[in-house]
């Protein structure tokens, strides 16, 4: 069963980006919830160094930061994603590999990043967590973004679940699908897995409150973008936060050091 929902999430990863190009994910990079992303990711990466993002997709990230000059390394496991990146500039570092088991020498990396990636392992992410420790180098940050079920999330949940049903969806005529696994996180738990696994945990924040809304409703999206949001996410997003900073966020970042 495992093994069905592991090829089922490799295969919806295929499908979400075949149909975009390199160029048009790195439009995200105009939204105002992605630069403050940015900001954030800069403030706790290490100056200099060796960095790694593993499960880059498209890798719109490592593209960024190697266009700020950081020297970034990508990983994915989806060779058209790979040779997409490659097609769009062939002097940007990226493999074809799991993160489970990558190409690199022990205690190699300064830097790693893991951005929506851990929550996709159905049999949980303790071998990623270790390759990650393996690769990165004594006191090395390991730097995590995870998906935080905040209230929104929970109150669409259900209804996400029933589109998800291949039954239901047979009945309503609608298109075969594949659908990646994904597991929701509370910040202890992964804690106690990033510390069984060889890290120590400095912080754990919440971020990526304006996707919350955008990923909440259509409403909050600005049509004329790839996926940006529109004014009224940011309004409400930045007035919310400050009061309920966990129930709002898209996000939770943990920030560990090996």
């Amino acid at each position: 069963m495992k093994r069905k929902i592991t090829e089922e999430t490799k295969k919806a990863w295929g499908d979400n980006w075949k149909d975009h190009s390199v160029e048009k994910v790195l439009e995200i990079f105009r939204y105002t919830r992605v630069q403050r992303m940015l900001n954030t990711f800069i403030t706790v990466l290490p100056e200099g160094g060796k960095i790694l993002e593993g499960g880059c997709g498209l890798g719109p990230w490592m593209i960024k930061l190697r266009s700020m000059g950081y020297d970034v390394t990508g990983v994915d496991y989806d060779p058209v994603s790979v040779e997409k990146i490659k097609t769009y500039d062939k002097s940007i570092p990226v493999h074809v590999a799991n993160i489970e088991k990558m190409p690199f020498e022990d205690d190699h990396f300064d830097s790693y990043m893991s951005l929506g990636v851990l929550e996709h392992f159905c049999e949980g992410p303790q071998s990623a967590i270790k390759e990650a420790c393996r690769v990165l180098k004594p006191g090395g940050t390991f730097i995590i973004l995870l998906p935080y079920m905040n209230f929104m999330l929970r109150a669409k949940y259900p209804f996400a679940m029933l589109k998800r049903n291949k039954f239901l969806r047979k009945i309503l005529k609608k298109d075969d699908k594949a659908f990646y696994y994904e597991k929701y996180f509370k910040v202890k738990e992964i804690s106690r897995l990033l510390e069984e696994g060889g890290f120590k945990v400095e912080k754990a924040f919440p971020v990526d409150h304006i996707f919350s809304f955008v990923s909440f409703s259509s409403m909050f999206r600005d049509k004329n973008t790839y996926d940006g949001e529109n004014s009224l996410a940011i309004m409400l997003s930045d007035l919310l936060r400050g009061i309920f900073p966990w129930q709002t966020a898209g996000s939770s970042m943990i920030v560990a050091k090996k």
